[in-house]
């Protein structure tokens, strides 16, 4: 189903964005998780970069591990951390987030590993946001996640997906 682009011509012209995860993705949340990835695509470029987990025994050391691997791959983009600390953000304030960035803006959103990520990492982010109140598994959250952020394109874009 093709979507309207009425009022995101901006976003689609140059906007790269990703989500970037630590570990690997549950299999039976795959096919959902890829339908939305498909669907944001129609908006802007998007990927879901997997990054290996740490082996690190302990975990700080293992937070260490994969932030710097983080770091790595983010460097010189936008930075949205997923954090259970974050500000508690809504669908509207996603999109309004997006009309905010400028065309060519790169952003990277982050759900770090099962041990979260280095007070470093989380001070460095552009935005440091949660998903919900609840504890979410990070299979969960990265799907939650790219649904929420093909939500948000498709209420900048005036798509009747968003109903309230």
């Amino acid at each position: 189903m093709a979507i309207p682009a009425a009022g995101a011509g901006r976003l689609a012209a140059r906007l790269q964005q990703r989500l970037i995860v630590v570990g690997r993705g549950e299999p039976l949340l795959a096919e959902y998780e890829a339908r939305f990835a498909a669907r944001i695509r129609q908006f802007s470029p998007f990927e879901v970069v997997e990054l290996p987990a740490g082996k690190e025994k302990r975990r700080e050391q293992r937070c260490q591990q994969e932030s710097q691997r983080i770091r790595k791959r983010c460097a010189g983009h936008r930075l949205v951390l997923f954090d259970e600390r974050g500000k508690v953000i809504s669908s509207e304030g996603w999109a309004d987030f997006l009309r905010t960035l400028p065309g060519n803006a790169r952003v990277d959103y982050i759900v770090g590993g099962s041990g979260g990520v280095e007070p470093a990492l989380r001070q460095q982010a552009d935005h440091c946001w949660r998903l919900s109140a609840l504890t979410l598994p990070h299979h969960l959250a990265r799907v939650m996640a790219v649904e929420q952020l093909y939500r948000a394109h498709t209420i900048v874009a005036g798509h009747p997906y968003h109903r309230v």
